[in-house]
C-alpha cells in the first residue's frame, strides 16, 4: 500500500505496538496514535536517539526522513519530580540466547573452510573480505565485538542485514543499537522493570509510573536517604 509507513510503538522490550502513518503525516497524528495505544500524551517520544518535537517543524521535518517501514518510535514517561525494554544488559543476554536459533538458519560455506578463530576445518559462515567463523566461534566473536558483526580482515562494520536472515532478529539488533544510542544522553534512563524515562527537570530523585519505584534518575540505585545518604540534587544524588 503506497503512502502507508508501517512503525511499532515500544516501551519494553516485548511490549511493542503496531501502527501506521499516513503520507503527509505530522506530529499531532503521531500523538493521536500514543493516546489511543497508551491513553495519555504525556509522554515524550523518541526515534533514531532523537526526540520528536512538536515546536520545531525544520527538526520534525529532517527526523521523518528516517522513519520507514519497520521504524521503532520509543515511548518515553516524563520524569518531573524535581525521571518497552528490558536494561542493556538484559538485552544483550536474551541476544545470545536467540543467536543459537538464528545460526541454525544462516548458510554456511558447501565445503570445510579453516575458521580464523579456532583454526579448525569446519564448514563456516563466510562474509565481507572472506571472513570465515565457525557456527561455535561466532557467538563470542559476536559479544566480544559488541553485538557487531567486524570484518576479520578489513574491519568494516557489516550491516546484520547481510550475515541474518530472521527479521525479529535483526530488529532485535537495531533496537539495541537505538536504547544504547539513547542511553548515552544524560537526561535518558531505562528502569529496572524496563520502562524509559526522560528527566525532564535533572533532579536525582525520580518516581518510575510503571513499576512505582522511587530511585535515583543518574545511577538507577533505589532512593535511600537514610542508609545511602543520598540527596536530590541536580544531575547527582551525592
Amino acid at each position: 500500500m503506497s503512502g502507508i509507513i508501517n512503525v511499532f510503538f515500544a516501551t519494553m522490550k516485548g511490549s511493542k505496538y503496531s501502527a501506521q502513518l499516513k503520507e503527509g503525516y505530522s506530529v499531532e497524528d503521531i500523538k493521536k496514535i500514543v493516546q489511543e495505544k497508551f491513553g495519555s500524551t504525556n509522554y515524550r517520544l523518541v526515534v533514531n536517539g532523537q526526540e520528536i518535537q512538536d515546536n520545531d517543524p525544520v527538526k520534525f521535518a529532517e527526523l521523518k526522513k528516517s522513519i520507514k517501514n519497520s521504524t521503532t518510535i520509543y515511548v518515553c514517561q516524563r520524569m518531573d519530580g524535581g525521571s518497552g525494554l528490558v536494561d542493556i544488559d538484559s538485552h544483550k543476554a536474551t541476544i545470545l540466547v536467540d543467536l543459537q536459533d538464528e545460526l541454525r538458519k544462516i548458510p554456511t560455506q558447501q565445503t570445510n573452510s579453516k575458521c580464523m578463530i579456532c583454526t579448525e576445518e569446519k564448514k563456516c559462515i563466510k562474509f565481507c573480505c572472506s571472513s570465515i567463523i565457525c557456527k561455535e566461534c561466532f557467538p563470542n566473536y559476536f559479544a566480544n565485538y559488541d553485538y557487531k558483526i567486524i570484518c576479520l580482515t578489513c574491519n568494516k562494520t557489516v550491516s546484520p542485514e547481510k550475515v541474518f536472515v530472521t527479521s525479529q532478529f535483526i530488529q532485535s539488533l537495531l533496537q539495541l543499537d537505538e536504547t544504547t544510542l539513547m542511553a548515552r544522553n544524560i537526561d535518558f534512563q531505562i528502569c529496572t522493570c524496563g520502562a524509559f524515562s526522560i528527566n525532564s527537570t535533572m533532579y536525582a530523585k525520580q518516581k518510575c509510573d510503571n513499576c512505582q519505584r522511587w530511585l535515583c534518575f543518574f545511577c538507577n540505585a533505589d532512593w535511600n536517604e537514610t542508609e545511602k545518604k543520598m540527596r536530590n540534587e541536580t544531575y547527582t544524588c551525592r
